[in-house]
C-alpha cells in the first residue's frame, strides 16, 4: 500500500519508524551483522503493537548497506505486515544500474520509495550516465513501469550544503530546490531532524507558501547520550535550543539522565504536533526504547 494513500485515510496522527541495516563492512555471518539484526527486529517487535504507518530502511550511497538495505524492507514488508520504505540514493550511479535496482524493488513488490541524492564521494567527478540531484531520482522512478509512491527529504533549516556566498544556510535556495523534487513527482515528505518545532512549521508555512502541497511528515530522533547530541549538531546542522544544551551539560557524567532529558524533550515537541500532522517519523537508531516511551506517552 501507498503511503500517501496510508496518510489520506488517517483520521488521527500516526506514528512511523525508521532503522538502519547492518553495513556488509563486516564480514557476512559475523556476530556484529547477528547482533544487529537481532536489534532490528527486536525493535519491530516491540514497537508494531503501536501500528505504526510504515518503516523505512535506509540506505548507504558507498554501498556499505547496498546487499542488506533492500531485503530489510522486503523483511518488513512480508515478515511483521508493516508497509516498508525502500530509502534509495543517486549520487554516482548509473541509470543501468538504478533500473536494475528498480526492477529488484518490482519483484519484491515494495510500493514506496524515499528518493535522495546521498552524500557526495571523495573526489566525486559526475558520469555521463549517472544522477547528481534528487529532482532526477524522482524523475527516474516516476518514468519506472511500476507505479511508486516516492518520498523525498525535507531540510527544516535547510541543507548543509546549500549554502549562500558568505557560508549560511540559503533557505530559499534549499525550497526551491524541494519543490522541485515535489514537482517531478514526490508524493510525500521526511523532514531532516530537528529539536524546536518552530523551525518545523516556518518551514512548512513556506513550502505551502511556495505551492508545495503533500504531506511533509516531521522527523524526531531523541537525544539518546552526548554522541546523539554531536551526530544532531554536526552531521544534521540542527540547532540545538540553549536550554536543552545546557541542561544536558549540567548532567555530561550521567547518561541516564541524559537519556531521559532527551526522551523528555521528544514527549514535549510531539504533543505539540499531535494532531497538527499525519504522522511522526521517528529515527530509532534501531532501538525500541526511548520510540516506545514516547509513544506511551502520547497515548
Amino acid at each position: 500500500m501507498k503511503v500517501s494513500d496510508i496518510l489520506e485515510t488517517t483520521e488521527e496522527t500516526r506514528f512511523s519508524l525508521e532503522v538502519y541495516p547492518p553495513k556488509t563492512s563486516d564480514a557476512i555471518g559475523s556476530p556484529r551483522i547477528q547482533q544487529h539484526l537481532s536489534a532490528i527486529f527486536d525493535t519491530l517487535e516491540h514497537l508494531r503493537r503501536h501500528n505504526p504507518a510504515f518503516v523505512s530502511v535506509t540506505y548507504n550511497p558507498e554501498g556499505k548497506t547496498r546487499t542488506t538495505s533492500i531485503p530489510l524492507a522486503a523483511i518488513i514488508k512480508q515478515r511483521f505486515k508493516v508497509e516498508s520504505v525502500a530509502h534509495l540514493t543517486c549520487i554516482a550511479t548509473p541509470r543501468a544500474e538504478l533500473a536494475k535496482t528498480l526492477n529488484v524493488l518490482d519483484y519484491l513488490e515494495i510500493d514506496n520509495i524515499l528518493a535522495l541524492r546521498g552524500d557526495r564521494p571523495p573526489n566525486f567527478v559526475p558520469q555521463p550516465d549517472g544522477l547528481e540531484y534528487a529532482s532526477e531520482l524522482v524523475r527516474e522512478l516516476m518514468r519506472h513501469n511500476r507505479d511508486f509512491c516516492i518520498g523525498v527529504a525535507g531540510y527544516p533549516e535547510g541543507h548543509l550544503e546549500c549554502v549562500t556566498e558568505t557560508g549560511e544556510r540559503d533557505l530559499d535556495a534549499d525550497l526551491k530546490n524541494f519543490k522541485k523534487k515535489v514537482d517531478q513527482g514526490a508524493s510525500f515528505s521526511i523532514s531532516q531532524l530537528f529539536l524546536d518545532n518552530q523551525v518545523y512549521f516556518d518551514f512548512v508555512r513556506r513550502a505551502r507558501k511556495a505551492g508545495v502541497d503533500i504531506p511533509i511528515i516531521p522527523g524526531i530522533m531523541p537525544i539518546m547520550n552526548l554522541r546523539t547530541l554531536d551526530i544532531i549538531k554536526g552531521l544534521c546542522g540542527a540547532s540545538v535550543p540553549k536550554n536543552l544544551e545546557q541542561k544536558i551539560e549540567n548532567h555530561r557524567n550521567d547518561p541516564k539522565e541524559i537519556m531521559a532529558i532527551g526522551i523528555e524533550q521528544a514527549i514535549h515537541q510531539c504533543k505539540r504536533l499531535m494532531d497538527r500532522v499525519p504522522c511522526i517519523h521517528f529515527y530509532t537508531m534501531d532501538r525500541w526504547e526511548p520510540t516506545g516511551s514516547i509513544i506511551e506517552a502520547l497515548r
